[in-house]
Formats: structure tokens, sequence, C-alpha cells
């Protein structure tokens, strides 16, 4: 995922080498394709179950894989998980193995009695609820649901910060949301919601109305970004884009306030698992050209340290992605999806990079940049 973490309230924040890290620690799971909403951007193409979802029984063994490979936390979406009618079941097994639990959801199939549940029974340390605006008309139209699910969602993130869970808002960013953002970032104040995070499409599915996938969204978001450091609580922002410590407007967000960098771990420290248990790289990614095995069948451990796939994400300069560019070693050729919707090739050049698209303006090679 290209997010950018927009972070009002101190608490985790990544800023290591990611491409150094090495060794399976976390797993991305779309544990269903069913969802009570229809988004217009949907990196799962989610609506209804996927053919041959995992069961109970091997959505069970699957975690017990997991925990034997090294795999200490679990990013749970969808779909809406809380479609899936055995999602508690599937985490109290994560509680009982040591591992925890954040979960990506629309909110809306939550109450205080489940969330009060969620508490006491399993590891669930946050969630992640998507709430792309506060405009009624525009949330009924992006998400594909009645306007009133709004109010549901806000009722939910409400009794998550009453029950002690971490609470990030997580809005994308298309034509249509970019001016309602700074109004959600003054109700993350207002409500304490922890993290307000700005996902940048990845056009692998549904992408009604997104900008194209090598727009230069940053510039965009700069009014954005400039309306955060006016809040009196704005803590730190953090960057999963692999190439967005090069970016001038991030640059330039550096001298004002803390910006981190935790980049992209797939193939390094995660892989995704989809519903029907397959094993790809990145969670946005489902095409069969990023399969690179399957749950029923394979060790994550395994795929993590053989699979020739994984080897392409982990260095990428030696299967010739940027080789002629001085940043690969630290930005890992950019992002490997972003790349697959651009060239059509997982091997192929990220487009979006804003040191290549200067390159190109300037016909020279990529140096490497400070």
């Amino acid at each position: 995922m290209n997010d950018i973490k927009l972070k009002l309230e101190p608490g985790h924040v990544s800023d290591t080498d990611w491409m150094a890290r090495f060794g399976l620690e976390t797993i991305f799971w779309n544990i269903t394709s069913a969802c009570n909403f229809r988004c217009g951007v949907c990196f799962s193409d989610s609506g209804v179950p996927a053919a041959g979802e995992l069961t109970t029984g091997e959505a069970l063994e699957a975690i017990r894989n997991a925990a034997a490979a090294g795999v200490t936390d679990v990013v749970i979406s969808g779909g809406e998980p809380f479609a899936r009618p055995d999602l508690l079941d599937l985490l109290v097994s994560m509680k009982e193995l040591g591992v925890t639990a954040r979960i990506a959801t629309n909110g809306t199939l939550l109450d205080h009695v489940l969330l009060e549940r969620l508490r006491r029974e399993t590891s669930v340390k946050a969630f992640q609820v998507s709430l792309d605006t506060l405009d009624r008309e525009v949330y009924c139209d992006i998400h594909g649901a009645p306007a009133t699910m709004l109010e549901v969602a806000l009722d939910a993130l409400r009794a998550m910060r009453e029950l002690g869970f971490h609470t990030t808002v997580s809005s994308r960013v298309v034509p249509r949301t970019l001016p309602t953002l700074c109004a959600i970032l003054d109700r993350a104040l207002e409500e304490r919601w922890a993290t307000v995070t700005l996902h940048l499409p990845l056009h692998t599915q549904r992408v009604a109305d997104a900008w194209p996938q090598d727009e230069d969204l940053i510039v965009r978001l700069e009014p954005v970004f400039n309306h955060f450091l006016t809040l009196r609580k704005h803590w730190v922002i953090e960057t999963t884009i692999p190439w967005a410590r090069y970016h001038p407007v991030i640059r330039g967000l550096s001298k004002r306030i803390r910006v981190a960098h935790a980049g992209c771990g797939a193939c390094r420290s995660r892989l995704a698992i989809h519903a029907d248990g397959t094993v790809t790289p990145c969670i946005c990614l489902s095409d069969s050209a990023a399969h690179i095995g399957n749950v029923r069948r394979d060790d994550l451990g395994a795929i993590l340290r053989t699979h020739p796939l994984a080897d392409i994400y982990r260095r990428p300069a030696a299967h010739g992605i940027c080789a002629d560019c001085g940043n690969v070693a630290h930005c890992g050729a950019g992002c490997r999806t972003a790349a697959f919707v651009l060239t059509g090739r997982i091997d192929g050049l990220d487009g979006s990079c804003p040191v290549r698209q200067r390159r190109q303006k300037r016909g020279t090679v990529a140096h490497a940049e400070p």
C-alpha cells in the first residue's frame, strides 16, 4: 500500500532501514471478499465471498503455520472482515498463539458489545476505519452504501476510543475526497483519533474516478499537509511509499516536522494472504503473475526464503530494476505493484517515482540523491 500517515498522537512509528530487514514478521490477510459496501476504489474487488475461501479449519491451520514461521502480527482486511462469521474464533486463536491483530474495517458491522468482546477475548490492538469523507452524499457515492452508514461508522470509532483501542481513520485520495480531507483532520483532533491515513490508490482492481497511477498526488496533498501542521496536535508523518523521501514536498515537510519512512516490507518482513489462501507479496496485488503460493499447501517461511519473485523484491538491482539509480539500495526500486500497473511486469519500472520522472525530463542518469 502507498500510504501517508498523519499521526496526531504519540505511538508507534517505524523509521528503520526497511531494505535491510529480512524475516517474516507480519501477514496482511484479506480474510474474505464479502462486504456490505461497494466502494468505487477497492484493491480487492470485494462484494461477495470469493470462490474457495478458506474454511474455518483451514484458516485456523494457516494461523498456526504463520505463528510457527515467526509471524507476530496480522493485519486483517477484506472485503469487510466482520462479514466473516467465524472472525472472532480466528482472533481468539491468534491470541492463544501470541499473535496480535490489527483490523481494517468500514466499522458499520460493529457495536459496543462486540467491541467489548474483542477487548476481553482477543489480542486486537488497533482498528483502521475507512472514512473517505465526512460529506454524507460523497460518502454514500464513494462507499456504495447508504449515507446513514456514516454515523454508524463514527459511533463505532467513538466506542473504539472508549475501550482503549488505537484508532486510525483511512481515506482514499481521489478527486471527490481531496477537498474534504482537512475536515477529517479537524474531526480527528476533536474525536481524538490517533492517525489519519491517506491511501494513494493502486490501480489493481476497482479505481472509479481515481487519478492516473502516475499522477503526483503528493503535490495535490500539500495543502492537506499544511493544514495538519496547523493543528494543535500533530506528532509525526510516516510514509510507506518507497520513494517518498526523494519527493520535494516531503523533503520540505521534513524541515518542519519529523517524517518517518517505513517503506515497503513486501517479501522482506511481510507477505499477503488472500481470501482463497493465495499468497502474494502485496495485499493490493492479486493478479496471477504475483501468486507465490497458497497457505493450503505451502510453508510461508519457505516462500519468503526461496521464491524467485521474493528475491526480485529484496534485490531489485540484481534483476536489472533501477540498476542505474543510486537510490535503489534505499528505496527498493519503488513500488512493484505500481510498476505492474504501469508496465504489466512486476520487474518493470515504477514510473510514479519522482526521481525517475525528473530523470526522464532531463534525459540523464538518476544518480543517488541525499
